[in-house]
């Protein structure tokens, strides 16, 4: 099943990601009224977490069971060609600018930096979300054939409540706590390792059970639920209320956000889910995994150019990024 309206989504979580790492001191970004959305912009990798449980239980939701060996065949297949490349490219960047460690390549390329505390954020930093979510398809055929499939739908959804309380509650305590130090591996552990946003997923599995079995009927208008949603999540983060939005909290409101846009059929659907939009939120993931090499190569040229101005070298950056993650997607991806 193709739910095209959330496809562009993806893209939008992927250049709030890119404002929050590159753009959020340039214009517009950074007018008063909006900068509070982009320098909290990174909690898009949470949206992607959520968005990537429910995408699994919809995708092989009418399946009997999974074959652990053949769906992480076919993830490999889907992430790794390019994470190759974009650490390839992230070694021409580095040399550009100054040189390469050797280890934090090689942790790229194994994808598992974000178990080891202190590394999660090595080399092209980004990558450490691939550590999560290959950890979440390790666990996906467990979850589907022992749990989704053997109990009902209210024994799962008990289960990934109390998983996801859990999770939260023990992060709220650990960031608490004298465990806890800025910028250590403390810091590390608590925000990137995988185990500790596993309830993102599940959230996610969660909203993807909920469309087969709960939800409204396909077919209904929902534009003003989903605009709905979105103030809710704007809202949150404009007024935040001492607790911390990385840990999973917000599938509070991406989980109708993801329904009501699944379900919608009304004019917010029918645009989105023509063309050009969905081919934006199809190199979505390679905006996110190219976003750094290929600023890091542009500031290099921009700069023997003599092209200094902050405002030029981001929209440059980004203009090249978008058409480099579409050649990368047609030629590269796909094939």
């Amino acid at each position: 099943m193709r739910l095209e309206q959330l496809t562009f989504s993806r893209f939008i979580a992927a250049m709030a990601i890119v404002i929050f790492h590159y753009g959020v001191n340039i214009f517009p970004f950074n007018n008063e009224y909006v900068n509070f959305l982009f320098k909290q912009a990174n909690i898009g990798v949470s949206y992607f977490f959520v968005l990537s449980g429910f995408i699994m239980i919809i995708a092989y939701g009418n399946y009997d069971k999974v074959n652990p060996a053949e769906y992480l065949k076919a993830r490999f297949a889907r992430i790794y060609p390019l994470l190759a490349l974009s650490v390839g490219l992230f070694i021409v960047a580095a040399f550009l600018h100054g040189g390469v460690n050797l280890t934090d390549i090689l942790l790229n390329l194994s994808t598992i930096q974000a178990w080891i505390p202190g590394k999660a954020t090595v080399g092209n930093f980004p990558l450490w979300s691939l550590t999560v979510e290959i950890f979440f398809y390790v666990c996906f055929p467990f979850f589907f054939n022992y749990f989704y499939k053997k109990y009902s739908i209210g024994v799962s959804i008990i289960m990934i409540v109390l998983v996801w309380i859990t999770s939260i509650a023990a992060q709220h305590y650990l960031l608490h706590s004298s465990f806890y130090t800025d910028y250590s591996n403390s810091h590390s552990f608590i925000y990137y390792f995988p185990v500790m946003h596993l309830n993102q997923f599940l959230a996610g599995n969660l909203a993807g059970l909920l469309f087969i079995h709960k939800t409204p009927v396909t077919g209904k208008r929902y534009d003003i639920l989903v605009i709905l949603a979105i103030i809710g999540f704007v809202l949150l983060l404009k007024y935040p209320f001492g607790v911390d939005y990385h840990n999973g909290f917000l599938a509070v409101v991406f989980i109708p956000l993801i329904l009501f846009q699944a379900k919608n059929r009304g004019m917010l659907t029918m645009l989105f889910s023509k063309k050009p939009f969905v081919f934006l939120g199809e190199i979505s993931f390679g905006i996110y995994m190219l976003q750094i090499p290929v600023f890091m190569i542009m500031q290099s040229i921009l700069l023997k150019l003599n092209i200094i101005e902050p405002i030029v070298v981001f929209y440059t950056s980004l203009t090249v990024l978008i058409v480099v993650s579409a050649i990368c997607h047609i030629y590269f991806e796909l094939p």
